[in-house]
């Protein structure tokens, strides 16, 4: 009897034991599969508990990580808000912006201009600048603790500031004006308004561009001086790039064989490893923040990454050197934003990356060995502590998936860029400085047909994928039957339908041309000029003009030969101003000219009376 009881107790254990061991984890639900996941050979797991991650990780330590943060040394109640009210942004400090890191704050105002700045301490004006690019009008502010404070695409100064950059347009004779008040000469105190909120220079919509620089006048993040903010949703990881690393196939095609998944794909749901092949790997993170809503995207400055529960990357961005902001392109992969369209951070730091926001080990790479597993996981943080995590297992398998290089670009000649070079390809030619580039590649180089209103054929220089760092020099050989159009000619970029004036100089049969950039070019001119049209003339003037390559490059508006002065708003093509007070009534000459950058003048003349 005794056995017999034994005998169905056995049985119960073991019938236990595996309904426990055929337990899966259940997968996220709600949520579509990315489409890409259907290229990936994933071995499924079916069972954690039976058949456990192999003990031959590439990184030993397997335990929790603890965040650091940097320790923050600033004041938190020596500045305070540039508004009277709460603060609201659509762009954070370092964000991701193209060719540079974000400087500051932008706050938003409600769609509107016009907005009362404050004075965020005491201090003085140390710059004020009126500009049609870049921050627009914007003033510098030194204050008693050696931090400056910035507030760009303003809509107009008001009080002493008001006056004092008036009368600097009138002796310089120029709309645009960079000032240097001596110190003190113009005192602010914290609170005090000194300008109103705008959408001038660089700005796409109304809002204030806020910054608070250091004693070296590099910024820092606004938030870290106490300066309160509104935020109530985490960060957001959205995709993970894996990348195989081959040096020679970034030279060779522009980037690392790679491959990139979107946060719902099955491996990030620990139903599924990644297997690849054996070899050397690293990551790169898609990701954003938001504060209030989701329609303002904004960067994200916290981040660690950790193989096994050990540190393998962490960056922290709370400041950086404007002499180092192109450096973004060493942070980002250029090549998938070409591709994709996203920027991807890179999860590791190449030896051509010298910005200081980055601590790695084992060069940010896990080695794959066959049969090894590794745990990846990636955190990413915002400033107020909101975190956002995402994990996935990688596992060497000599079967396993394989990264390619797909590089759909074709050329007719290529050339292996390492230093300062100088080349020929037909009637180009190319001189590119050492500090141009940051790692060698091949160049490539096509001549395609020529496009409407070009006189040249189109040359493929390059592909954009690959960014450079500094300015090269490219000279085109003009024949002598194009020699007629002498300064009109002229260089354009081109993307799709959209022309980039490039500019140019001719002197003899060569015209001679900088660029940043790389992809299409051709020669072409530019002879039409500018279009001027009136929209009111009297105590108050107003003008609407076009242009047809090259942008305005002067505007001259006069009263009887007396120069007066005349804004400009590029954005929206206007040009507009006020009869000075100090003319005396009576019958003048009103003279508006409008030069474009090839020297083209439009003019616009008559008789008013005030």
């Amino acid at each position: 009897m005794l056995h017999k009881f034994s005998y169905i107790y056995l049985v119960l254990v073991v019938g236990i034991i595996s309904l426990f061991a055929t337990c899966k984890k259940t997968p996220n639900t709600g949520n579509t599969l990315d489409e890409d996941q259907s290229e990936i050979v994933d071995k499924e797991v079916d069972d954690f508990t039976e058949e456990e991650i192999p003990a031959k990780p590439s990184l030993i330590k397997n335990e929790p990580f603890t965040f650091v943060r940097n320790v923050n040394a600033y004041s938190q109640d020596y500045f305070r808000s540039p508004f009277d009210s709460a603060i609201y942004v659509s762009g954070t400090f370092c964000e991701l912006r193209g060719t540079h890191f974000h400087a500051g704050l932008d706050i938003r105002t409600g769609g509107q201009e016009g907005w009362e700045v404050l004075s965020v301490a005491d201090g003085y004006v140390e710059r004020v600048k009126v500009d049609i690019n870049g921050y627009g009008r914007v003033v510098y502010i030194r204050h008693t603790n050696g931090f400056t404070s910035v507030y760009g695409h303003l809509q107009k100064f008001t009080g002493a500031l008001a006056n004092y950059v008036k009368e600097a347009q009138y002796e310089q004779r120029a709309f645009e004006v960079d000032l240097y008040p001596k110190a003190g000469e113009i005192k602010v105190v914290k609170g005090q308004n000194f300008a109103l909120s705008g959408n001038t220079g660089g700005s796409a919509g109304p809002h204030l561009h806020f910054e608070i620089r250091d004693k070296k006048g590099n910024p820092t993040n606004p938030l870290l001086h106490g300066i309160k903010v509104v935020d109530k949703i985490k960060p957001e990881i959205k995709r993970i790039g894996i990348y195989q690393k081959d040096k020679e196939i970034l030279y060779a095609q522009g980037n690392y064989p790679n491959m990139s998944f979107s946060k719902w794909s099955d491996i990030f749901k620990d139903t599924k490893t990644l297997n690849l092949i054996p070899g050397t790997y690293s990551f790169g993170l898609q990701t954003d923040d938001y504060f209030t809503d989701r329609n303002n995207v904004l960067g994200v400055n916290y981040c660690w990454v950790t193989a096994n529960g050990s540190l393998l990357y962490q960056y922290q961005i709370e400041r950086f050197d404007f002499d180092q902001g192109r450096y973004i392109y060493t942070h980002i992969d250029p090549y998938l934003k070409w591709v994709e369209g996203r920027s991807y951070i890179r999860l590791f730091k190449e030896k051509f990356n010298p910005l200081p926001y980055y601590k790695q080990n084992q060069e940010g790479e896990i080695l794959l060995k066959q049969g090894d597993s590794v745990r990846m996981k990636v955190y990413t943080q915002d400033y107020v502590g909101l975190m956002d995590s995402i994990s996935w297992v990688v596992v060497g398998d000599t079967a396993g998936k394989a990264l390619k290089m797909d590089s759909k670009v074709t050329f007719d000649e290529k050339k292996r860029i390492s230093s300062g070079t100088s080349f020929k390809f037909y009637e180009w030619d190319i001189t590119i400085p050492k500090e141009a580039v940051y790692h060698p590649f091949d160049f490539k180089m096509s001549i395609k047909p020529k496009k409407e209103n070009m006189l040249s054929k189109t040359f493929q220089m390059h592909y954009p994928y690959t960014p450079l760092h500094t300015y090269i020099d490219v000279k085109y050989t003009v024949p002598d039957a194009w020699l007629s159009y002498g300064d009109k000619l002229c260089a354009v970029s081109i993307d799709g339908k959209r022309l980039t004036y490039e500019g140019g100089v001719l002197k003899g049969n060569i015209l001679t041309f900088r660029t940043r950039s790389l992809g299409e070019y051709a020669i072409t001119y530019d002879d039409k000029p500018p279009v001027l049209r009136v929209s009111n003339l009297g105590k108050n003037f107003r003008f609407s003009v076009s242009e047809n390559l090259s942008k305005i490059d002067r505007i001259i508006c006069s009263m009887d030969g007396k120069w007066i002065l005349a804004e400009y708003e590029p954005k929206t093509g206007m040009i507009w101003g006020e009869i000075p007070k100090w003319l005396k009534p009576g019958e003048y000459d009103f003279k508006l000219v409008v030069i474009d950058g090839r020297g083209n003048r439009s003019e616009f003349a008559r008789k008013l009376k005030i």
